[in-house]
């Protein structure tokens, strides 16, 4: 992490970076995003290195267990057209993640979605696998109690866990018993995680990374809930 803690402060995104993501989304093209990609390196690119390299160093020294590699840990603003008839080639948002390896894994983060009019902090765990959803199952079932007490914590941190109204339609295997329970709603959840909004100004401010390591400290008892059932495991 020699690198990600040799960068300076998190400066803020200056307003012409809300604006070239407002002028992409009018201009989708290749030729256009090209005549113009230094501005996108230098207000986009380059400043959320900064905020991923700040907020690692930050959430550090809070001794918070996460981290963020200033390249590793973003996501490339091209599409993947592979496997879509949508022939735009650009996002028109930023994103990066951290995570416990500084490696971008999925099991366990903080999202960072920068886009003019819907950034927001994303946490927990977003598509997990089958396999990886299955002890967290079982402890709600085996743990109801803990896992109640777990849904007040967040939400009195404004921060109620949801599946994105993305869940399975019928009971996952192996919890039948279970789809007459108060318990039913959450074992077909395929994602576990919270979100809080921020506006465009927010992200502006070189105090944006206080909110990355108050989101990640406010996210913890989730995290943790889960990851004690991995490391069981």
């Amino acid at each position: 992490m020699e690198e990600t803690f040799s960068l300076p402060p998190f400066p803020g995104f200056r307003p012409q970076a809300f604006q070239f993501l407002r002028d992409l989304e009018a201009n989708n093209e290749r030729e256009w995003f090209k005549a113009r990609k230094e501005i996108y390196e230098e207000d986009l690119k380059a400043p959320l290195e900064l905020l991923l390299a700040d907020g690692a160093r930050r959430l550090a020294e809070a001794e918070l267990p996460l981290t963020a590699h200033p390249k590793r840990s973003t996501f490339r603003i091209y599409r993947d057209m592979r496997f879509t008839d949508d022939e735009r080639p650009y996002k028109t948002n930023l994103g990066a993640v951290f995570d416990r390896s500084g490696e971008r894994a999925r099991n366990g983060v903080v999202y960072v979605h920068v886009e003019p009019g819907n950034s927001f902090l994303g946490a927990g765990f977003y598509q997990p696998s089958v396999s990886y959803l299955r002890p967290i199952r079982q402890r709600i079932v085996d743990q109801p109690d803990t896992f109640s007490t777990l849904l007040d914590e967040m939400a009195s941190r404004g921060l109620p866990p949801s599946s994105m109204d993305d869940t399975l339609t019928g009971m996952p295997r192996g919890f039948s018993d279970y789809r007459d329970t108060d318990l039913a709603p959450y074992l077909k959840w395929k994602h576990f995680v919270v979100r809080r909004k921020y506006a465009d100004d927010a992200l502006q401010s070189p105090s944006f990374v206080d909110e990355v390591v108050r989101m990640t400290r406010d996210v913890r008892p989730l995290l943790q809930f889960v990851w004690e059932v991995e490391s069981a495991s």
